[in-house]
């Protein structure tokens, strides 16, 4: 058998330019905080969570883009 629509459209998202830079985001955001915690720095900390929602935010145009997920089109008409 094939591979299932799910699976083709999480294949096709990763090969999506938006990736990239979700990733370093979440990255930064996720570093950024935990290197704030650990030098008890709190103004660090607290900016780097403003790269969190930029990550999420790519995160969704992709998945919106490619259909993936809750975003995927039902098997469903409108009726």
């Amino acid at each position: 058998m094939g591979t299932s629509r799910s699976g083709r459209g999480t294949a096709t998202a990763h090969r999506s330019r938006l990736l990239v830079p979700a990733a370093v985001a979440l990255v930064a955001g996720i570093g950024g905080v935990a290197f704030g915690l650990a030098h008890d720095d709190t103004v660090t900390a607290l900016g780097a969570l403003l790269f969190l929602p930029s990550a999420a935010l790519l995160f969704g145009i992709v998945a919106k883009r490619r259909g993936v997920g809750p975003f995927g089109s039902s098997g469903r008409g409108a009726d």
